[in-house]
């Protein structure tokens, strides 16, 4: 039974991959989409309406960036935490211990936290900043794959194409 499971999986994830790379649009809307998703996925306080207003401003798939922010957008705070309050940390002179303890002690009262004048400079400026940041990196990573992997599983794709045409004449 587990076997079936993990090859059903295996052939869904396979199936969504194919349908990702042959979304009828250009190779550098399609990965900014899917970079812009990402970012927002992963940036604090945004998700799924942004990447759909922004990606429709700046014309890019919307259907990538739909994908990008739903493949990270819950878990991807708890991943990246420790990176953004340490370079957030970095950046504001602060100590990074301090930006992950509060974080976590937050608790209910986590917005009037953030919020506090004696915090918000202190807190929710530096690990926001990170959370850019990061979210920046990652995404121009995200971009910068994608748009290799569709340019070259398109010429791959064409390339057989042809191959096909002339075996046939």
């Amino acid at each position: 039974m587990k076997i079936f499971i993990v090859n059903y999986l295996k052939e869904r994830v396979k199936k969504f991959l194919r349908r990702f790379f042959l979304i009828n649009d250009t190779p550098h809307k399609i990965a900014a989409g899917a970079a812009l998703g990402v970012f927002f996925g992963i940036a604090p306080g945004e998700g799924l309406a942004a990447t759909l207003i922004v990606s429709t401003f700046l014309h890019f798939n919307r259907l990538a960036a739909t994908i990008g922010v739903v493949a990270v957008n819950m878990w991807s705070t708890f991943l990246v935490l420790p990176l953004a309050a340490w370079i957030g940390a970095l950046v504001f002179g602060k100590n990074y211990a301090e930006l992950v303890e509060r974080y976590s002690n937050a608790g209910k009262g986590f917005w009037k936290l953030i919020f506090s004048k004696l915090t918000f400079f202190d807190f929710t400026l530096p690990l926001f900043c990170g959370f850019i940041i990061v979210a920046g990196a990652i995404a121009f990573l995200v971009y910068t794959g994608l748009i290799l992997l569709i340019i070259r599983y398109r010429k791959h794709k064409k390339s057989e194409h042809l191959f096909q045409k002339r075996l046939e004449k």
